[in-house]
């Protein structure tokens, strides 16, 4: 599971990346370290209007402000893990413009960020808390009985070796198989044990 320190830092090193995942603790950690320093900004911009007001120095610049600066710090990155964490629920990015809906949007955004991660790797890339290799928890077993890490790509595989030459060797193989399934389902002849 991820840290606070680490979530935060994550999700600034990936600061224009909308590729990949964010997890659950990644997302809601920034968006607690994002909430505690507005706070922190809004009441230092507070602290220093009432001053302002007192000597009669009001500022209507927004650059005069701390609040104005944290929030644009911030605009790119809150967008891009929103993303990713749409990516890691299962969701297309584009369901961030749910935002921009009516009442009902941002609601539905919430609830989409509170769902878990899905487990296996999908079209965005592998779980978050799982290196990038292309491999998923997902195990699956060979013929030998023995695990192996699931792979969605192994099907494609073939395509590698589309232009090799077959050995004397797999052709025979290959005419003795299609031979003893000829046998076996045109002429009824029982399997070889």
């Amino acid at each position: 599971m991820m840290g606070p320190l680490a979530a935060v830092n994550s999700v600034f090193s990936k600061f224009f990346n909308i590729m990949g995942r964010a997890s659950r603790a990644e997302y809601w950690w920034y968006v607690g370290f994002y909430v505690v320093f507005m706070i922190a900004a809004i009441s230092f911009d507070v602290w220093s209007l009432d001053a302002a007001v007192a000597v009669g120095k009001l500022s209507y610049n927004p650059f005069d402000y701390f609040t104005t600066y944290w929030l644009l710090i911030n605009f790119v990155p809150s967008i891009t893990v929103t993303v990713r964490r749409l990516h890691d629920a299962g969701f297309s990015g584009f369901f961030f413009l749910l935002y921009f809906v009516p009442f009902i949007g941002g609601l539905m955004v919430f609830i989409m960020m509170l769902l878990p991660s899905k487990p296996d790797t999908n079209i965005y890339g592998p779980p978050p808390h799982l290196p990038s290799s292309g491999t998923s928890r997902r195990m699956s077993t060979d013929g030998s009985g023995t695990a192996r890490a699931h792979d969605p790509m192994q099907g494609y595989a073939v395509l590698d070796r589309i232009n090799e030459k077959p050995t004397p060797q797999v052709i025979a193989a290959r005419k003795e198989e299609v031979r003893a399934l000829y046998e076996q389902r045109v002429l009824g002849r029982p399997a070889p044990t």
